[in-house]
């Protein structure tokens, strides 16, 4: 359970989630930064497990 390639996936949805979370408490604005680093995380994590799943 604890293995990258199974955990980076739901740290990728935990952090959409709080960018989600965070755009509906900013009024919908893209132009807060708490609100793009959510996103920006969620990517990173994302892309990072999209490699460990089918690329290694």
């Amino acid at each position: 359970m604890f293995e990258p390639k199974n955990l980076f996936p739901l740290i990728a949805l935990f952090f959409a989630l709080a960018a989600a979370w965070q755009l509906l408490r900013s009024g919908g604005g893209w132009r807060d930064p708490a609100t793009r680093t959510w996103l920006l995380m969620a990517v990173i994590f994302g892309s990072v497990s999209l490699v460990l799943r089918y690329f290694l």
